[in-house]
């Protein structure tokens, strides 16, 4: 290429850049009272993430009770709008109701409460070898939260209520072969506001079923957040075929789906 015609276009190209910085400085300038009084509240939502307290082991009493104790004290002594989130952790052998069980007892001991507005909260965190409380603080309204830790998966517990020679854990499509009266999920009105059920959707859903095909225990395992509640209820009420093995009934775990058919909007036409 001539070095006339190159020279030309590395001038087009600075003229370019120039105007270029010299618009962005202008939309900076115009935006800079807004800017100044964004910057606070940013950096007030972001600079104070939540963190881990403690945590202690739930059949250790007297490590729980000194955890629970610093814990108060420890809110008690932030600012109000300081709140606790405490995650509950089912063990490897379990219950049915061992998260619901644990999650009693430490918040009577607790005594801050158990709700949104309370000063502290309880979240089921799922499972894990040992079961076992983690206390966390959240020291503003807008800290993004930790989340659970879980260290196994509901498919690696084993519940007392089903003794392991009474019971059978089947793949991931053999519990639909059971399956007589399967109950479809719902959305609800936050899914609906989203959008979320335009197309039909399905939640994985983990479930205990007895030798009567009743099932004792759901627990919601993958699926859009909006409708696990939704898919859990349904998956309740779900009945199953008693599963023989060698012509003897026995207790089943395993996944199903829960589907949720496409819901329609009804047309609001202005009058």
């Amino acid at each position: 290429m001539p070095r006339s015609k190159l020279i030309l276009m590395l001038a087009v190209l600075l003229m370019a850049l120039c105007v270029s910085a010299a618009r962005a400085q202008d939309d900076d300038d115009e935006g800079d009272d807004v800017d100044i009084e964004l910057i606070p509240n940013i950096v007030q939502c972001v600079a104070p993430t939540a963190y881990k307290f403690d945590e202690a082991q739930f059949a250790d009493t007297k490590n729980l009770d000194r955890v629970i104790r610093d814990y108060r004290e420890t809110l008690y002594a932030m600012p109000a709008e300081a709140k606790g989130i405490i995650y509950v952790y089912g063990g490897q052998m379990s219950r049915f109701d061992e998260i619901a069980e644990i999650t009693k007892t430490v918040e009577g001991k607790v005594g801050l409460g158990n709700s949104p507005s309370s000063k502290v909260a309880f979240v089921n965190g799922g499972y894990r070898r040992t079961a076992a409380v983690e206390f966390t603080i959240v020291p503003l309204d807008c800290s993004k939260t930790l989340g659970a830790s879980p260290d196994i998966t509901i498919e690696d517990v084993r519940f007392e209520e089903f003794p392991a020679a009474e019971s059978v854990r089947l793949s991931r499509d053999d519990p639909r072969n059971q399956v007589s009266n399967e109950v479809f999920g719902k959305c609800g009105a936050a899914a609906m506001a989203m959008g979320v059920c335009r197309e039909s959707m399905q939640v994985e859903v983990f479930v205990a079923v007895d030798k009567t095909g009743t099932v004792r225990f759901v627990k919601e395992i993958g699926g859009h957040p909006l409708l696990r509640a939704a898919a859990v209820f349904a998956a309740k009420q779900w009945k199953f075929r008693p599963l023989l093995v060698a012509g003897m009934p026995k207790n089943f775990v395993g996944v199903i789906l829960v589907r949720f058919p496409p819901e329609t909007h009804p047309m609001i036409v202005d009058e």
